[in-house]
This record gives structure tokens, sequence and C-alpha cells, in this order.
């Protein structure tokens, strides 16, 4: 085509009418300004260049009286059609003298300006696509750009070059944005190659894969701060890079040569090593603001370190000797020095993965005791997310069947448990804190279970075991506050125990809380049923395994981190319980404590939550002037010498009560308590019996309440178990007996709520 206008850049192609365009989104341009709704917009010509089309058209852009950058009232815009419609169109501007403004392509010298109209991916903007919308952006990009407002003030700044495909992630101290910073020696490995888009990975020399040798060594350079602007063809060679930096500045290239020249007087130096360059560019957005952000830009060289240095003039090779050239060849500037432009990315910090997570970071001190399906799962949530340094430890093997709903991978079956998740996720982010270690919790503990217990400030148990969470709670001597998280039988609920932050009440009371949530609350009545036959793996009678489906383990996992998050960012104690439904729902039941008192009674230590405490006393006060009782239920814990009561069956109603005696009746009290220890998985079982004595009188034994503990102690001890007597008396007072009735009791005085 003919030159169009002085001043104009010529576009070389076939002219066409305007009727005989052929590419859909070019004719829809054409008609949508023939239909006259865009006046500000008028068709200056129509041509065919190789595949593509063009309309040139005329745009009046609303110019102020003083323009921030020289938008002229008419602009002449060609505007090129791609026949597979895969990307965006090209906008280029023809006038020959168009500024450098920011939100431009780069074009090489004597090309015409090209435009970003769009923030968003094509195929994301392709959908709504229309002609007038897309000349509706290039009228308002004109008029932005002459007022100055078409980069937003919070927008990020311009980048400086096109960011290849080829990526290399670099430790994130290299954008971190102190002026000065020291690298260690690199090793940059090569990952995979997706679709024309490579990955390498820089790392220090001391972490790299073993038997690995650098290929690289690397020199970072921080250039004097520039405003953001155009975005600008990639330099090619050491020379392009430094005019890029900047025509006056020779710094880049004098501080190449001293890098070299002390790589080459280093012990173990290797001429044949390549070299990363790695440049900072702090950026302005205007001359007179401060650094709003460093831009990180690497380049990898061609060539050796000896070529390098001979280009640039401090070396000269002599019969394969690299030998120093004194005064250094100024001439030599690198021009023969090729550099390939990589994409840097961050690697991943702590902060960084919580921040995707929409989270802070957190350092929580943590020892994880349980690493199978579900923890496994939660700690990989919480890991991924910036929470928590973790000690993990489990004694478990990993063997097939768990591969079925664990994190870790069937190639490390055989592994520990504990030590191949460390394995796993210790290389999440950079300086993550991960220990594992090998050790059932039940055994005595090791000076480093030690350690790690009096370091924790939360210790989270995964085990599923009763016997793992009393030991947590009773027996270890640690700062830390506990929680448990445990699936049902059936898989279907999820169980969260949470200490409060003073471990006023801790794990152990908190499973008597969670027993009596489950005898009083009728949605959770079914809850510790066992859905679905265990599954044999191998040949000891332990070796079974729970149906549960991974998809539910994992819905559990999730729920189960972010519990453990909201409990440690809350000071009070907590039982909480997820229950998945048939309809992919999932209902929440949070469950309200009761502070315990305990005592010590003939060497057994009895713990009464406030509540049934209290609601001993209402009864009583309600049956007065009569004396009234009930059943105890609860845990025996031998190991621990203690009395757990988890509530009482209030005094049945063919029981005999008189304002001097009370007979308990029997009626219903058997099933009651088959209810009761089914409900509790069979944990919760009759424990003796209380009753009250009227206003005047003591909470001390009368003879037949002599009589009638001795008859519970004979029955009892078939059991190999105490008998327990409460007595409750008037002002809130009960008396607590065990095992011998004659050595006294521990009384309890006026619960106030809690």
């Amino acid at each position: 085509m003919e030159l169009l206008e002085m001043g104009y850049y010529p576009l070389s192609g076939e002219p066409v009418e305007a009727g005989s365009l052929a590419i859909p989104k070019a004719v829809e341009l054409v008609q949508a300004l023939q239909s006259q709704g865009l006046p500000y917009i008028r068709v200056v010509d129509c041509l065919r260049v190789e595949e593509y089309e063009f309309v040139v058209v005329d745009v009046e852009p609303e110019v102020p009286q003083y323009p921030v950058h020289e938008v002229q009232n008419v602009e002449r815009i060609a505007i090129g059609f791609n026949p597979a419609d895969t990307e965006h169109q090209l906008i280029w501007a023809l006038r020959e003298d168009f500024p450098l403004v920011p939100h431009l392509h780069f074009g090489r010298e004597g090309t015409p300006r090209s435009l970003c109209l769009y923030q968003i991916a094509y195929a994301d903007l392709k959908p709504t696509w229309t002609a007038a919308a897309l000349l509706r952006q290039l009228q308002r990009w004109l008029t932005q750009t002459a007022r100055g407002e078409l980069h937003a003030p919070d927008q990020a700044l311009e980048q400086a070059f096109y960011a290849p495909p080829e990526r290399l992630v670099l430790p994130s101290i290299v954008f971190a944005p102190d002026a000065a910073i020291t690298l260690e020696p690199l090793h940059v490995r090569f990952v995979s190659t997706v679709l024309g888009k490579t990955t390498l990975v820089a790392s220090p020399v001391a972490s790299a894969p073993e038997g690995q040798q650098a290929q690289f060594t690397s020199f970072v350079y921080t250039a004097s701060p520039q405003v953001h602007g155009l975005i600008r063809e990639q330099p090619r060679t050491i020379a392009e890079l430094q005019a890029y930096l900047s025509d006056s500045d020779v710094g880049f290239t004098n501080a190449l040569r001293g890098h070299l020249s002390d790589l080459k007087e280093a012990p173990g130096f290797n001429r044949s090593l390549q070299l990363l360059i790695i440049v900072r560019l702090p950026k302005l957005r205007t001359a007179t603001e401060a650094i709003e952000t460093v831009e990180v830009w690497a380049f990898a060289s061609v060539g050796t370190l000896a070529e390098l240095g001979t280009d640039l003039g401090i070396w000269a090779m002599h019969e394969n000797l690299l030998a120093n050239l004194y005064p250094v060849d100024f001439r030599c500037s690198g021009q023969r020095s090729k550099l390939e432009l990589l994409s840097p990315v961050r690697a991943l910090t702590r902060d960084l993965a919580a921040a995707y997570n929409g989270l802070l970071a957190s350092t929580t001190r943590f020892v994880a005791v349980g690493a199978g399906s579900l923890g496994s799962q939660v700690v990989n949530n919480l890991v991924r997310a910036g929470q928590g340094n973790w000690v993990w430890l489990d004694e478990d093997q990993y063997l097939p069947h768990n591969a079925a709903r664990h994190y870790l991978p069937s190639s490390l079956v055989g592994l520990g448990k504990a030590h191949a998740m460390v394995s796993m996720l210790k290389n999440t982010y950079e300086k993550t804190d991960l220990r594992a270690i090998a050790a059932n919790v039940l055994h005595p503990a090791s000076p480093q279970v030690l350690t790690a217990y009096n370091a924790a400030e939360v210790i989270l148990d995964m085990s599923t075991s009763i016997a793992v969470a009393r030991h947590l709670a009773l027996d270890i001597e640690s700062p830390a506050r506990r929680l448990s998280l445990f699936l049902n039988p059936s898989g279907t609920d999820l169980v969260l125990l949470a200490e409060a932050q003073d471990r006023s009440l801790r794990l152990d009371q908190l499973e008597m809380e969670y027993y009596r949530a489950l005898l009083r609350q009728p949605q959770l009545q079914q809850h510790l049923l066992t859905a679905g036959q265990p599954i044999r793996y191998s040949h000891a009678c332990r070796d079974v395994s729970v149906q549960l489906p991974q998809d539910q383990a994992a819905l559990h996992a999730a729920i189960g981190a972010r519990a453990v998050r909201a409990s440690v960012a809350e000071p009070g104690a907590r039982i909480k319980i997820w229950r998945a439904q048939p309809d992919l729902t999932v209902v929440a039941d949070e469950i309200e404590v009761s502070l315990h008192t305990e005592m010590t009674v003939n060497s057994w230590t009895v713990a009464v939550p406030h509540q049934v405490l209290r609601e001993i006393s209402e009864q009583r006060q309600a049956r007065l002037p009569n004396e009234t009782g009930g059943v105890l239920v609860g845990v025996f814990d031998t190991q621990h010498r203690r009395v757990y009561i988890v509530d009482h069956i209030p005094s049945p109603t063919d029981s005999q009560e008189s304002p001097i005696a009370y007979i308990r009746g029997v009626g219903g009290v058997s099933e009651e308590l088959a209810r009761i220890s089914e409900c509790t998985g069979r944990q919760v079982v009759y424990v003796g019996e209380w009753h009250s004595h009227p206003d005047g009188y003591s909470t001390q034994p009368s003879e037949d309440d002599k009589n009638l503990f001795a008859t519970l102690q004979r029955e009892s001890q078939t059991g190999g178990l105490p008998a327990v007597m409460a007595i409750a008396g008037e002002h809130e007072t009960t008396s607590w007996y065990v095992a011998d009735i004659a050595a006294g009791g521990e009384t309890v005085s006026r619960i106030v709520k809690a």
C-alpha cells in the first residue's frame, strides 16, 4: 500500500473493499462503524496483509487543553484481525511520533507503536467481545492516555520486558527490597517443558540434588531506579543489557568485570560454568516519587565464564590458559556475549503461602501425634497455608492399604509415616520447620520427644486413641494446650476437642463432656455406631482397616485444618462436631462445655462436671422435703485411678421418696444404662448412686447409707472397681465417697455456673 499520509507509517498489503473482508470480526467492526453509532471513529481504509485483515480508522479522543501525553485530536489506528481468532486484535498507532507511554507493546525501531487495550487474556474476553466495545475501549484508551489517567494509581507498574515462556524459580531473597544482596552460588536444574514453556529451578549449591554439579554461577546487580513505562525489547547481549540499564551508567559492565575477576581468583574457579545474571530494577511510578517496587529479571549467558571475561576485555586465552589483561580493554563491552532472557518466579515462602491462602503466616509450635489418613491431610493443609512449625510423632509404617486415603503416594510404602510426611512437605516453601520422630507416645519418652513437648505451644492429637489422648492430657508435662481431632467409626463425623488456653478444662475432661453430649442430644444418638465391615490387610488379628471414602476423609481434613486454626486463635475450650450429610451438606454442632471439679477420695481422683452437680442440687431442691436420688454414670480409668462422672439418671418413677428415706426404683434403669453404653461406644458405664439428705442434715452417711455402700462395694469388687456414692445436701453441697466409706469423703460446695 502506498504511504497513507505524511507522518504515518506505511502498511504494505493488498487494498480491499470493506464489503470484501472475509474475517468475521473485521466485517463486524466495519458494520459497527457504518451504522453511525460511533461518530468519533471513521473508516479510512481496509487491506489484507498476509493472512491478517486490517481496518484503518481515524479516532477522535477527548484531548484536554494541556495533555499529559502528546495524543493528537485525531489519531490514525490500524486494527488487525487474525483469521484464527486466538489472540487480541493488533492495535497499531500509525503516527510516526506517537509518544512512548504506558501500556504499549514493544515494537522494533521504525515500526508502529502497538497499543495494549486489555489487561485480561483474550480467551476470557472473547465470550463477550463485540466490535463496538473494542472501538469504545480504543477511544477510551487514547483519552485516558492524553489525560495521564490510563495507568491507575493503585495499578501495578509496567514491567520492563515481555515475560518469555522460559521460567526461572529464584530464592525469595532476590526479590527483597534491600539495596545490597549477597547470593550464594546457585545450582540451576532443568525441570520440564510443557507446551513450549520451560521451567528451571535455582537453589543454593549446598542444597542441590546429590551428585549434580552447578551449571551456573550467579551475579546479582541492582540497577539505578527507573520510571516505569514502555515495555522494551529484550537485550540479547551484555552490551545491549548495559545500554538498557542506562546509556550514562557503566556501573553494570564494570561491576560484572569485577565479579568475574573475583571469581577467577577464588579457589575452585570453573571457567566452563555459565553465568546467571540477575538484574534488580527499582521502579518509580513518577520521577518525583520513591521506589515503589523492585522488578527482577534474569539473563542466562550462552557462553562460558571464560568467553564472557574475554568479551569484556579482562582476560585473554593463551595456550588454553586464561590470562588477566592489564590494563582492561574497555573497547570490549560484551557485544558478542549472547544472553537468554528468563522470567523469574519467586520461590514460595511461608508468608506468601499464607497470603495465597488468604491468611497471615503463623509460627505456632505444634507437636502432631498421628500421621494417618486424617492427620496427614490436616497437617498438609496447614503447612501449605503457612501455618505452624511442626514436630510429628508416629511409629507406624506406611503400608499399601494406607494409600487408599492418605496424603502419601504408594511409592513410599514401607517408610515411617511421620518421616515420609516430613520428606514430602519440607520443600513446600523456603525454610519450613518440620521434623519427625518415630515414637510410640505411650512408651517412656526419649529426650528428643520430651524436648518437643516442652517447646510446644499446641499438642495436636490425631491418633484416634483414647489412651493416647488421656496420656497427653494427664502424663505429659508441657505448657502446651492440647487439641484432639478424630473421626467417628463410620467416618461421617469429625470431632474437635480443644482445651482452654489455660488448661482449665483438660482433654480428658472434654472427652467426658463429649460423651454427655452424645447421651443428651438426639441428633448424636447414632454418632458412634459402626457402619460397614472392617477389611483385613494382613495376617495379624489387629491387621484390619475400616471402610471410609477418601473424599470424606479429605472433606473432614479440610474442616479439621480450619478448626485447628480457629481453636488456636481463641482462648476458650470447645467441642465441635461436623456431620457430613447424604445430600453433601455438613451440619456443625457446637457443644456447650462445663468446668469440672476434681477431688481425691481414698486414693481415687473423682472428676465431676459443674453441670451435673447443679442438676443434682436442683433435683434435690425440687423434691424437698422428701429425699431423692438417682444413678451415676461415667468412666473408670484404672491406670490413672480416676473416676469421671459423665451424667446421672434421675430418680426412677417407681422410687420411694420420703422426708426420712429414699429407696431408688428400678423402672427403666437397665434400659437407660444399655442406651448409654451403646451411644458412647461402651465407654460410659454404671458408676454408682447418689441421693439427697433433707435440710438440717449433713451430707455425712447414715447407717443405712453405710449398709448400701457396703452392698455396692461387694458388687463393684467383682469387676475390680470401687463403689461410688454421692450425698447431696443443703447449700448446694455434695459429698463423695469412693471404695471405703469409713475413710470419709470429700465435699463440694456451691458450684458457680461456668
